[in-house]
């Protein structure tokens, strides 16, 4: 089992590092390859790399809490010309009474993914992007005690029972659209932090889940992890939850954040030993060919005390700027997928007139 971790933005220490800015490393690893990227020619540099996949994640909770339309939402984040979209099964959505499902909205996520003939990502389990990412149904709620964190939620076998259903359930009832290309199970499951209540799975619980997942996919569909990173630099827990998803895993997606709360007045960033341990995991992707992605990155601003950051149009956490940057980074460390984090956010923007993230994804993207 794995040991608890502090939440990114509240480490033990909270150390600020002055060796090295997030910024200037960025720009050191790129020139160490080869390839400083000004942030004009991006677009450029994605377009000449023909295994370089740009994606995106939606969320319909999302849109709800910025009262955004998800069918319009999700219209216009396509219209971008996102080669991949994650899309996400959430239990209280698809389950709202107790083994009554509506798979309403998924499905139509799912039939206009199949029209547009984009590659989707479907989350299946528990755990799904966007806080609180444990997406219990209140029916469960009212019965299990959904809030544990003495040790993995898996333990509590009725739950992990019910899990093991809902992913049964999901699976039947959608994997014969032709978009879906991968299933992620669950997001994060090994990472233990502030803003998801502490809680975790276990090893041995995910194992059973991906056994399940293959057992019902198609030919066709490959089996994604996704993993956490530490700020200011990777932890011991991190690196055994990425072994763990190199033996399980088809394709292995790590989330990047490079600008966060620390607790008190200012951000953690990231120090070197970060930087070189994503280009490690990325290398001991290639030699056991695994597909090696970024599942998020950060292109969202992440400040303190907001779930999001909504009241001003620059903040210091996110930047189209630092998210140009972040990939050129990654794409030259050899990750074939980078899936950027915040499109909902782009397009509240988009629809109150402020247009500077919308009109960046549109530089990096074709249409």
């Amino acid at each position: 089992m794995l040991s608890t971790r502090s939440s990114r933005s509240q480490r033990l220490t909270r150390r600020r590092f002055t060796t090295l800015s997030t910024m200037s490393f960025l720009s050191l690893m790129a020139s160490s390859t080869g390839a400083v990227v000004a942030y004009p020619q991006l677009k450029h540099l994605v377009r000449m790399a023909n295994s370089f996949r740009l994606g995106t994640t939606f969320s319909q909770l999302q849109c709800e809490y910025l009262n955004l339309d998800y069918k319009e939402t999700f219209r216009q984040i396509c219209d971008l010309g996102f080669y991949r979209i994650r899309l996400c099964s959430y239990w209280n959505e698809l389950e709202p009474i107790e083994n009554q499902y509506n798979f309403s909205v998924l499905d139509w996520l799912l039939e206009e993914s199949d029209r547009r003939k984009l590659e989707v990502v479907l989350t299946v389990g528990m755990k799904a992007p966007r806080w609180p990412e444990f997406h219990f149904p209140k029916w469960l709620e009212a019965q299990q005690d959904t809030r544990n964190t003495s040790q993995p939620i898996d333990y509590n076998r009725e739950i992990a029972d019910r899990t093991l259903r809902l992913v049964d359930r999901v699976i039947h009832h959608t994997r014969t659209a032709r978009s879906v290309r991968y299933w992620q199970v669950e997001n994060e499951p090994f990472a233990r932090m502030e803003i998801t209540g502490d809680r975790s799975l276990s090893p041995e619980f995910v194992r059973q889940e991906v056994e399940l997942v293959r057992s019902l996919a198609l030919p066709r569909q490959k089996v994604m992890l996704s993993n956490a990173i530490d700020l200011p630099t990777y932890i011991e827990e991190d690196e055994k939850a990425f072994q763990v998803s190199l033996a399980l895993a088809d394709a292995i997606g790590i989330n990047v954040y490079t600008r966060v709360p620390d607790g008190d007045d200012g951000y953690l960033e990231p120090h070197e030993s970060y930087w070189e341990k994503l280009k490690d995991w990325q290398e001991a992707m290639k030699r056991n060919r695994k597909e090696a992605w970024i599942a998020e990155a950060q292109a969202e601003p992440w400040e303190p005390n907001q779930l999001v950051a909504m009241n001003d149009i620059h903040y210091p956490s996110a930047s189209p700027e630092r998210m140009a940057e972040l990939i050129s980074v990654v794409k030259n460390f050899g990750y074939s997928t980078v899936m950027l984090w915040g499109c909902e956010y782009w397009y509240w923007h988009q629809r109150n007139g402020r247009s500077h993230w919308w009109q960046a994804i549109q530089n990096l993207v074709e249409v």
